[in-house]
């Protein structure tokens, strides 16, 4: 996720926002949102590893992040102009978003898993929906 937050921001990524929605992301706004959720995500791994009952926390962070991924190349097809965070998005994110629910399907509920899923989607539509507020 670091090397992905990396690409966002030195790629411009709260400048893209502004370009393409026209009222932006602020480089505060963007410090902000990411370093708590780098913090959320690392906590919630760090969880899941040590303790089995917080398994789903990994599946939610992957989803999270294999979302973004996905959104980071849709924005970049959508409108034709690179979105900065496309190239670990497709590298990175997707693939271990993949992964990660794949190897967690045999390790957990139906119910549980697809909970987890929701809950990454519904995180990263939070933390957009913070980014630009």
């Amino acid at each position: 996720m670091l090397l992905h937050v990396a690409e966002e921001w030195f790629g411009g990524f709260p400048a893209w926002t502004g370009v393409v929605l026209g009222d932006g992301v602020s480089p505060e706004q963007f410090l902000a949102v990411n370093g708590v959720g780098l913090l959320l995500v690392t906590a919630g791994t760090l969880a899941a590893w040590r303790y089995r009952a917080a398994a789903w926390l990994a599946v939610s962070f992957a989803t999270l992040l294999g979302v973004n991924g996905v959104l980071h190349i849709a924005a970049t097809a959508a409108w034709r102009l690179y979105s900065p965070g496309a190239v670990t998005g497709l590298l990175l994110s997707i693939p271990l978003g993949i992964a990660v629910v794949r190897a967690s399907a045999g390790r957990l509920s139906r119910g549980v898993l697809v909970g987890a899923v929701l809950f990454g989607i519904l995180f990263h539509a939070a933390a957009t929906s913070m980014a630009l507020s």
